[in-house]
C-alpha cells in the first residue's frame, strides 16, 4: 500500500486558557510516531482534536492530502481515525462480545440484516487472536478479565473498523513487560498500512519501537526527530530536560514497628495471603486483578469478613485511618466542578475549621502548597479538574492522600499518568514518608519501579501468593519469570 500520511497546520484549541497553540504535525504510514512531552502540555488535548472528542478552535487537519472537517468523533471515525484513550471506555455490565461490537455491527453487515452471532464471533475471534487471546469467554463479564485483556478489547473494537490513524495514548499503563512486548511487536507489523500515532512518558518504548518523536512544549511541537537522530546531542537534550531516563532515589531504611499483619488472607479467588508492613517501610504488591485489589481493601477496612486468616494492625486500639490512592480513573476519585483546593481537603474539613466555619483562606494555603509540592504548572487554585490534563488529576487526587497524613498507605498505580518528571517527585515524597515513619504498600504492575522503590515484593499469581522476596535478591528478568 502507498505511505500516506496525516498532517495538521496552525491547529489551535483554546477553552479557559490556550490549550494547543499553532501545532503543525505531521504523520506517516508505516511509522510509529510518539509524541512526548510534561503533563499539561497538550498532548492528550492534540489526540482529542485529531480524534473528534474535541472541535478545534482553528486551524487544518489533512489525511491524504484531503481536508477534513472533524466537529465529532462520528465525524472523525468516517475518515478512519480512531483513538484507544488513557482511561477505559468500557461497558461493565455487558459481555466480552458485545464491548467488541459496541458501535461497530455496520462493519459486520453482509446484507440488509444484522450481522448473525457466527459472523460477529467470527470477527472477534479473528482480532483477539492476534494477540493470543482468542480463548476467552466471549459471554464473560468484562469486569472478569485483566487490565492487559481489557486494553487489548478496546483495541480489537478499534481493529474491526480497519484504521487509517490509530491514536494510542498511554498503553503502556499498567502492563507488565511481558504484556508490553507482545502489544508493541503487533504494532510494528500493523504499522505498515497505518498511521500510528503514540503518546507515552515510556523512554525505553521510544528507543525499541518508535520511528519518530516529536516534543510538545505549551500546546505546540518545539521539535521532531527521526530514528537516526535518537543518538543526536540536541535529541538527548529534550530527554534530559523532559527527565525521561531518570534515576531512582536511593533510600535504605531500618524499618520499625509493625503496623499491619496479614495471615492467611483469603476471600474469594484471594487465597492465602500473608505479609508484614512496618513503620519506614515501603513494600509491594504485583499482580493482583482488580476484583482482587478490591477484596483485599475491603479486608484491610474491615468492610468485609475473611473467609480464612484475619488481618491485626499491633499497636493500635482500633483499626487506624489507612489511606488509599486507587487506580480508578481520576475523575471518579474528583469533584469536577469544584476547586484544586476543595478537592484536596474535602477529606478532612475539620483541618480548615476557623471558629464554626471552614476558612476558604486556610483551604486554599494548602491547595498552593500541594500544587507546588507536584510542580502543577498547568493550574492554579481557581482551577477547575474538569479542565485538567489526565496527569493534573493524578497529582490532585495524590496530593489529597498527602493532606490526609497517616500512618498506613496504599498506593495502587500511583504514577500511571504521570510523566517521568511528576514520577520521580512522588518518589522523593514516598520516600519522605517512609522517613517519617509510614508503612507503605505500593501496588504497581511496573517492575523496575518495585524494584527500585521496594524493600520486599508480595508475587501474587491466580489469586494465591506465590512469594514474598526481598529486592536485594531480585530481578526484572527473574520477575517476570515468576509470573509467567
Amino acid at each position: 500500500m502507498k505511505s500516506f500520511c496525516i498532517h495538521t497546520k496552525n491547529l489551535k484549541k483554546t477553552a479557559d486558557r490556550v490549550l494547543i497553540n499553532n501545532l503543525n504535525f505531521t504523520a506517516y504510514s508505516g511509522e510509529i510516531h510518539a509524541i512526548i512531552g510534561n503533563n499539561g502540555e497538550g498532548k492528550t488535548v492534540f489526540a482529542t482534536l485529531l480524534s473528534g472528542i474535541r472541535e478545534a478552535t482553528s486551524g487544518n487537519i489533512f489525511l491524504e492530502g484531503q481536508e477534513l472537517h472533524i466537529t465529532d468523533v462520528s465525524s472523525a471515525q468516517r475518515y478512519g481515525i480512531y483513538m484507544l484513550q488513557q482511561e477505559q471506555v468500557l461497558f461493565p455490565d455487558l459481555s466480552i462480545r458485545d464491548n467488541l461490537i459496541a458501535g461497530n455491527e455496520h462493519f459486520l453487515k453482509q446484507s440488509l440484516w444484522a450481522p448473525s452471532r457466527h459472523t460477529i464471533d467470527k470477527a472477534c475471534l479473528e482480532q483477539l487472536r492476534k494477540f493470543g487471546l482468542e480463548n476467552l469467554d466471549l459471554n464473560a463479564s468484562i469486569q472478569k478479565t485483566t487490565a492487559y485483556e481489557k486494553l487489548i478489547i478496546q483495541l480489537c473494537r478499534i481493529l474491526i473498523c480497519q484504521p487509517k490513524v490509530l491514536i494510542l495514548d498511554e498503553p503502556a499503563t499498567c502492563l507488565t513487560p511481558r504484556e508490553l512486548r507482545k502489544l508493541f511487536e503487533f504494532l510494528k507489523e500493523y504499522k505498515k498500512d497505518t498511521v500510528i500515532i503514540l503518546i507515552t512518558h515510556n523512554y525505553s518504548l521510544l528507543l525499541q519501537y518508535c520511528n519518530r518523536i516529536s516534543i510538545i512544549d505549551a500546546g505546540t511541537v518545539v521539535a521532531t526527530f527521526d530514528e537516526e537522530e535518537f543518538t543526536h546531542p540536541k535529541f538527548k537534550w529534550y530527554i534530559e530536560k523532559l527527565k525521561m531516563n531518570f534515576s531512582y532515589p536511593e533510600l535504605q531504611l531500618v524499618p520499625g514497628n509493625e503496623l499491619v499483619h496479614v495471615e492467611h488472607l483469603s476471600f474469594h479467588s484471594l487465597k492465602d495471603l500473608n505479609f508484614s508492613l512496618h513503620e519506614k517501610e515501603i513494600i509491594g504488591l504485583v499482580r493482583l486483578t482488580n476484583d482482587e485489589k478490591d477484596n483485599l481493601y475491603n479486608l484491610l477496612f474491615q468492610k468485609l469478613t475473611p473467609e480464612d486468616g484475619f488481618v491485626r494492625f499491633p499497636g493500635f486500639e482500633k483499626r487506624p485511618y489507612i489511606n488509599l490512592v486507587s487506580d480508578r480513573e481520576a475523575d471518579k476519585s474528583l469533584f469536577l466542578t469544584q476547586s484544586i483546593p476543595f478537592n484536596i481537603t474535602a477529606s478532612d474539613f475539620q483541618k480548615l475549621r476557623h471558629r464554626l466555619f471552614t476558612s476558604t483562606k486556610v483551604m486554599n494555603m494548602y491547595g498552593t502548597h500541594y500544587l507546588q509540592k507536584l510542580d502543577v504548572k498547568d493550574a492554579d487554585i481557581t482551577t477547575k479538574p474538569y479542565h485538567l490534563s489526565t496527569g493534573t488529576k493524578q497529582k490532585v487526587v495524590i496530593s489529597r492522600s498527602l493532606f490526609n497524613q497517616s500512618k498506613i498507605y496504599i498506593y495502587d498505580e500511583p504514577t500511571k499518568n504521570l510523566d517521568s518528571s511528576s514520577k520521580l517527585d512522588l518518589y522523593n515524597i514516598l520516600n519522605a514518608l517512609a522517613i517519617e515513619g509510614a508503612a507503605i504498600l505500593l501496588i504497581s504492575s511496573d517492575y523496575e519501579e518495585l524494584l527500585a522503590m521496594c524493600s520486599r515484593i508480595i508475587v501474587v499469581k491466580e489469586g494465591k501468593q506465590i512469594g514474598n522476596y526481598s529486592t536485594n535478591y531480585l530481578s526484572v528478568e527473574a520477575l517476570s519469570k515468576e509470573l509467567e
